[in-house]
């Protein structure tokens, strides 16, 4: 037991830096939030060089320590950016050091889920991050934040009731819900595969899956900049991991198959929805649906599409948390969500011009960033599997949502403003910029990921 306390390192330091907010002093939330962050990714990069440890308690492989870096490193991020951010919000609900204890339990709860040995105890950790960022969404007080709010806990607990139900099929059928135990004991009964079916559509409403994705452009419309961005970057990878260990469980055809179609039918849904957007924050909601769609079809092959997905997971997380840091830029400054009211924004605002390019670039899959290479893994896998017809039909569906995002960064960022006045840098801006670096670099790490993931490719 000792030793599995090194392994939830990354839980405890993010709840030490929520009760560091609670008293009521000067700059304690900030510096616990960053206390909290720091440590949690110095835990995670010592972790990432010890051995898998799988016991009653925890399970930790290379699969879930992949999922810890993501979430440490979006986590530190977000903290960085919100002390510079939140200065930009007039109306907040609530005092800074309430945000900031959210934003430390939201995290610690994701920690938690990607390291317990037990679907029970994920689900908890799944349930709460509902509640824990329920009140992030509308940290900016308005009518319209606080029913996003609201249809992001409706639907999402739906969703959570419908696992919770594959949970306890699940554990009619195996008599245990430990991850290690059902990995050995591989129950084949029908109850069981409803229960893996339904855990598959009840997660995945938390992932922004198709049918239950309502949720995601709503919130992601309204949130903070801070908030969106930990939403996308790992948020849904996390609710996706728990999918993943679904999968695992029980590889069949059935499931694999079931797998693939909702994430085939999520990238065709975003990609037709991203060629009507209006709205830059909700445009790029959809492209993370469309990004999670195709995480979804690289589990459902695995193997060769496994690491595709992870590549994404990691990519995406570092790009996609970026492009939303760079949107609340663009929103302190234009006071406007609308595309066709963002003008000359390379004129204006040179650097997060540039930055919001190359990371629109990267969320839509361009070499070389980490999600083209992941796609393309994934297709290799795709057409080995299931040949040409469905891999060409998930090409186009790309090709759309790939040209509808760029064509609209395209506009704000390059179109041609009458006189305008240059703003003066923003500071948290080289948090954008550190993180697209970081979702280019993923992928000279390629060969490390497959050491991590032999277990299970």
């Amino acid at each position: 037991m000792n030793q599995d306390i090194i392994y939830i390192l990354p839980v405890l330091f993010s709840l030490l830096g929520a009760l560091i907010c609670i008293p009521k002093i000067t700059y304690f939330d900030k510096a616990g939030s960053l206390i909290g962050s720091i440590l949690s990714l110095a835990s995670v990069v010592y972790l990432l060089f010890q051995p898998n440890l799988i016991d009653h308690y925890v399970y930790v492989d290379g699969f879930s320590k992949l999922l810890l870096l993501t979430i440490a490193i979006v986590y530190i991020s977000t903290v960085l950016y919100s002390v510079f951010y939140l200065k930009h919000i007039e109306n907040l609900l609530f005092q800074y050091r309430l945000y900031y204890f959210l934003l430390n339990v939201f995290s610690a709860a994701m920690f938690f889920s990607v390291t317990v040995d037990n679907l029970g105890l994920i689900w908890v950790g799944i349930e709460a991050t509902t509640v824990s960022s329920a009140l992030l969404i509308a940290t900016e007080n308005s009518q319209a934040t606080v029913e996003s709010a609201w249809r992001y806990v409706i639907i999402v607990s739906t969703g959570l009731v419908i696992s919770l139900i594959s949970v306890t099929f699940i554990y009619g059928s195996a008599h245990t819900l430990s991850l290690h135990q059902l990995l050995l004991s591989h129950p084949h009964n029908r109850v069981f595969l409803i229960g893996i079916l339904l855990g598959i559509i009840g997660f995945g409403t938390k992932a922004g899956i198709f049918p239950m994705h309502t949720w995601l452009p709503d919130v992601h419309g309204k949130a903070p900049a801070p908030v969106s961005a930990i939403f996308s970057g790992v948020l849904l990878p996390v609710a996706l991991y728990a999918i993943a260990r679904l999968i695992q469980i029980f590889p069949s055809e059935t499931i694999r198959l079931f797998a693939m179609i909702l994430g085939i039918l999520t990238v065709g849904i975003a990609a037709l929805l991203l060629t009507v957007q209006v709205n830059y924050k909700r445009m790029y909601a959809y492209s993370s649906m469309e990004n999670m769609g195709m995480i979804l079809i690289g589990l459902s092959l695995g193997k060769l599409g496994l690491l595709g997905a992870v590549i994404i997971i990691l990519s995406h997380g570092m790009a996609k948390s970026s492009v939303f840091f760079l949107s609340g830029d663009v929103l302190s400054v234009y006071h406007s969500t609308d595309i066709e009211k963002v003008k000359g924004l390379m004129q204006r605002m040179p650097r997060i011009g540039a930055s919001l390019f190359m990371g629109s670039m990267a969320v839509t899959g361009a070499p070389p960033f980490g999600i083209f290479v992941g796609e393309f893994l994934i297709f290799s896998a795709l057409i080995a599997q299931h040949g040409w017809l469905i891999a060409l039909i998930v090409i186009l569906l790309l090709a759309i949502a790939f040209i509808s995002v760029n064509f609209r960064a395209g506009r704000m960022i390059f179109s041609h403003q009458e006189k305008p006045i240059k703003e003066k840098t923003h500071t948290e801006t080289w948090v954008s910029i550190i993180n697209l670096i970081l979702s280019f670099l993923v992928i000279l790490f390629i060969p490390y990921l497959e050491l991590l993931l032999k277990n299970l490719l």
